[in-house]
């Protein structure tokens, strides 16, 4: 699901002056363009109103832009609007938008301003109700709708903002349903209905990432040939020869690495690296003392054990890797020639190469 870190790009809006203005929320896609809802800004197209965008998150004080919807002359009918900002605002993070398809019962997370959290902010989980098609009937914008387990009965203002499921950006969160007085569901666009005007306006839609469970063990397939690669040569010139675990292992944390850096969350990406980090500390405490400058068997076992028993503790982070990636993490490393199996394991590796070249002549 989205985390505290998107909040950075999403900010509160208001159309009109303090005291007789609209509120809503909205969010960066770019350094000069933000999404919201585009009834939140009808008093802009009727009156003129300004549109004013308020960033709470990403510096120690509020960063504020005015804007100006880039669709002015009504060529694009739709229930969002995109807003070009006076001024480029600077994150570290912009959202994207997927092309993911949504199912009823899937889980969602949205993030914005309802005017009764209208400081702080409101973060909403829950499930989608229904996909609405074009079958049934149809009397609003949206076409997907949202239970929601919120204590607030209120949503104004929360038009606008992202809606996430798995983590990716699949619509835009628009008005309310109510009942005597109290919100019964939200309703939202799905990237689906917003393509074509996302893609005349040149905005970028990924297409949904595969999703591996980094919990679970991949097999190498036939396409995946390690044997010429340099963490191989390492354990050969270690004398290891038996390494078709090594291989599994180095599989494993490659698909690891691929999934998290192809989500672009940075602080996966940086626990990650934390990670990785850690099991080369391990590899180092174990590598110190070790004298064998031929065998590395023994080394490669102690290294092995030490994570295996720190696998719950100083090796558990908020991703949920599998221990065998674990241990291939040290394999990547090795293949980066930042580890190897025995005390001048450099060395080693070049006269194990050099033996080779030579045999080949």
């Amino acid at each position: 699901m989205a985390n505290e870190y998107y909040e950075k790009a999403i900010c509160r809006l208001t159309c009109g002056e303090e005291g007789d203005c609209d509120k809503a929320t909205a969010f960066l896609i770019s350094p000069n363009r933000a999404v919201t809802a585009r009834h939140a800004i009808e008093d802009h197209y009727s009156e003129g109103k300004n549109i004013y965008l308020e960033f709470p998150n990403i510096d120690n004080e509020p960063i504020i832009r005015t804007a100006t919807p880039l669709d002015t002359i009504y060529d694009l009918c739709t229930s969002i609007t995109v807003l070009e900002l006076n001024e480029k605002v600077d994150c570290d993070i912009y959202l994207t938008f997927c092309d993911y398809p949504i199912g009823k019962d899937d889980l969602y997370e949205t993030f914005g301003y309802p005017i009764v959290k209208w400081s702080m902010g409101q973060r909403i989980k829950s499930n989608v109700s229904r996909k609405v098609t074009e079958d049934m009937v149809r009397p609003y914008d949206w076409d997907i709708d949202l239970n929601h387990q919120s204590p607030i009965e209120n949503f104004e203002g929360l038009s606008g903002s992202p809606l996430f499921i798995n983590e990716n950006l699949v619509g835009v969160v628009l008005t309310e349903s109510s009942a005597h007085g109290k919100a019964i569901s939200l309703g939202s666009i799905s990237v689906e209905s917003i393509k074509d005007v996302l893609t005349k306006l040149e905005i970028r839609v990924d297409s949904p990432i595969k999703d591996f469970d980094m919990n679970e063990i991949y097999e190498i397939g036939e396409e995946s040939d390690f044997l010429n690669s340099t963490f191989i040569a390492k354990l050969e010139s270690a004398e290891i020869y038996d390494h078709e675990d090594c291989q599994q292992e180095f599989f494993n944390a490659e698909i690891a690495k691929s999934s998290i850096e192809s989500r672009g969350i940075t602080t996966e990406i940086k626990d990650l690296g934390m990670l990785k980090e850690i099991v080369k500390s391990i590899w180092k405490t174990q590598h110190r003392p070790y004298k064998d400058e031929k065998d590395g068997n023994e080394l490669l076992t102690k290294v092995y054990e030490r994570v295996e028993d720190l696998n719950g503790t100083t090796l558990k982070i908020s991703l949920d890797i599998s221990l065998i990636a674990k241990k291939g993490i040290l394999h990547q490393l090795s293949d980066e020639c930042k580890v190897g199996w025995v005390k001048n394991y450099k060395k080693r590796l070049k006269e194990y190469l050099l033996k080779g070249s030579s045999e080949n002549d």
